[in-house]
């Protein structure tokens, strides 16, 4: 995945969450640096950032207060804040001492990764999240739309983004878990097979022939993958 230049600074503690973001942020082209305390951000912010994804109970004091002082200090970079606290009162004080945006855990990753490209578009910053294209096959993640040569695909929206992710790290493979995380999110309390009945809807759409597909195979003992060059 080429990279978009743009760099975001990830303030959390939980180191399940932490991996898994990372994991994403990178995969979708970012440069991130890490922080796990109100203190080990607050150095690392002697840097510039493009965004500032920030979870609020972090082990030396709370994140609002990281906000509060960048505010201050008159830092405008997108601040969203990641956090399990989800009373009403809590998401206004947020948004009242400075954030951009509220996300509660446990969340879905696409839409995560949809704020961050929103607020990134709106300070004018491209994330280059562009179209994407194997063989034939393209999908273009800003219009939603996906197709095989000319002809158009009637996809659902889970479809067309466990589509859009393949299609971003073509050659690897995945297990239904990881999928299930990546694409339906960490909240998702479904079984790994909703990942197979997706992909045979998918194959139904594009692929010649579904049981000898020419796209997205199948990796015995682990999970899918998508061809690097079908």
């Amino acid at each position: 995945m080429a990279r978009t230049d743009l760099s975001i600074l990830l303030v959390e503690d939980d180191e399940r969450i932490r991996m898994e973001l990372l994991d994403a942020l990178g995969a979708a082209g970012f440069t991130v640096d890490i922080a796990v305390s109100r203190s080990d951000a607050s150095r690392t912010l002697r840097d510039d950032y493009d965004l500032l994804l920030l979870d609020l109970g972090l082990p030396d004091g709370d994140g609002l207060d990281l906000v509060r002082d960048l505010r201050a200090q008159g830092r405008a970079m997108p601040i969203i804040i990641l956090t399990a606290r989800d009373a009403p009162e809590q998401r206004v004080r947020g948004l009242d001492v400075g954030a951009d945006d509220y996300v509660v855990k446990p969340f879905h990753l696409p839409e995560l990764m949809a704020r961050i490209r929103s607020q990134l578009r709106r300070i004018g910053r491209s994330t280059g999240a562009g179209p994407v294209r194997l063989g034939d096959l393209w999908a273009d993640p800003s219009g939603r739309q996906a197709g095989l040569g000319e002809r158009n695909l009637a996809l659902k929206p889970r479809e067309f983004e466990l589509l859009v992710f393949l299609m971003r790290h073509p050659g690897r493979a995945w297990t239904r878990d990881q999928l299930l995380d990546r694409v339906w999110g960490s909240s998702y309390g479904g079984e790994a097979r909703t990942v197979d009945s997706h992909v045979r809807r998918l194959r139904a759409c594009i692929e010649t022939d579904p049981g000898d597909p020419r796209y997205i195979q199948t990796v015995w003992g682990v999970g899918y993958r998508m061809v690097e060059e079908p």
